[in-house]
This record gives C-alpha cells, structure tokens and sequence, in this order.
C-alpha cells in the first residue's frame, strides 16, 4: 500500500513539475508560444486590418483593380460603389479600395485595405496570400513602383496580447493608461527569417503594428504574428 502512495505522490511530483515547466516556457519564450498555438491553430480567430498605400496622379482603374479579382479567382460583389471609393465583398473578407485628390506630392492618395478581418487562422493564411496577389497585380496593372508603396498591418489581441509580457499581462488592464513600444522583430521571437531581418514592430496596449514597403515582408511577418493569438 506505501509502495502504491509512493508511486502516485512520484507521479504526481514529475507531473506538476512538467506542467510548471511547460507554463513558465509558454509563458516567458515566445518561441515556444508559437509552437504550441501553431498546434492549436484551427479554432483560433485572428482579427487584423491590412493596408496598402501609394500615390497616383490619374484616376484608379477601378476595372483593372476588379480584373485583379478574377484573375486569382474571387468572385465579388460591391457594397459600396461610390466613384472614388468602392468596398468588395470577396467572400471571406471585404476590401476597400479609395481615392482621395492629391494635395501634396509626398501624399499617398490611394488606400486599398482589408476591414476589420476576423477569420479563422486557415483563412487568415489565405487571405494574407491572396491580398499579396491583388495588390502585386495591382501594382503591374496601374504602374506602381512597389518600393514606393507602404504596407501596414495591425494585429488586434484586445487584453490577450502576447508581447506585452507576463508581468505587464498580469496587471490590471484598467491599471495601464497607455503603452508603446519599438522592438526588432526577429530578436522577440527568436526568428532568423533574412528576409525579416532589421524589421522593427511597434507594440501596443491591444495590438501590434508593422509597417513597411515590402510586402513580401509583410507577409511573411503576419503569418508569423498569426500564430501568437491564444
């Protein structure tokens, strides 16, 4: 009867130490947070707006920008169809696309941008690569020099934000005011991607922004950052 009590409390002890260090990696290495959210990456709901911008002179082929559509295989429909400013309904997302008059040469006047994305992790994959695809053949249809073109993604994990750290993710929400911060990228998750080397992401209370002119880059950092979302 001991021998059996000493064989459960000698389970029970290397049980609760593999969970406590399980927590305390999941908890304090980023890297391995993504690992095991990556695992459970079915159910997870991913929630983000995207957006691409440049400067045009002429008027937006809207037709164009529509052929684009197809030309991946999206049908569309329109729901809002003003003569400057159009939002599509592409299925698993909507995708604005406006243009404003340019007052200023260093202006960016035209915006084409993904509204308030909240999909499932598979979806977010392929709405990620898929607007790559829009956007580059965007680029090609209308002559647009990609490097001079900015990209920004927005991340938004409301009080779950990952890259708060612990101590600041224990606080009481209300507690913090506001909250900023200027990181690289490949040094907070451990990440030795060249291709997102020297790339810098500004954290937030709620949400986690990077910027950039390659939105290759772009891409590869957001199916990164997706799989941070518990």
């Amino acid at each position: 009867m001991m021998d059996i009590l000493e064989n459960i409390l000698t389970i029970s002890g290397t049980m609760g130490l593999i969970y406590g260090v399980l927590s305390w990696l999941y908890y304090h290495k980023i890297k391995f947070y993504l690992f095991i959210n990556k695992l459970l990456s079915s159910r997870r709901e991913i929630q983000f707006d995207l957006m691409t911008s440049f400067k045009k002179s002429e008027l937006i082929d809207f037709k164009k920008i529509e052929s684009s559509f197809k030309d991946i295989g999206y049908n569309y429909t329109k729901i809002q169809n003003l003569k400057n400013s159009k939002i599509y309904n592409l299925g698993s997302f909507l995708l604005e696309v406006k243009q404003t008059d340019l007052i200023d040469e260093d202006d960016r006047n035209v915006v084409i941008g993904v509204i308030n994305a909240a999909v499932t992790y598979k979806t977010a994959i392929k709405v990620i690569a898929d607007y790559e695809k829009i956007v580059d053949l965007i680029f090609e249809k209308e002559n647009i020099n990609s490097k001079k073109t900015r990209s920004s993604l927005t991340l938004k994990y409301g009080d779950n934000n990952p890259f708060m750290g612990r101590n600041l993710a224990n606080m009481d929400n209300k507690s913090i005011k506001n909250f900023i911060c200027q990181v690289n990228f490949n040094k907070i998750i451990g990440n030795d991607d060249p291709t997102t080397e020297d790339t810098d992401i500004f954290i937030f209370k709620e949400s986690i922004n990077y910027t950039t002119n390659n939105l290759s880059n772009l891409v590869n950092v957001a199916r990164i950052c997706f799989n941070t979302y518990k």
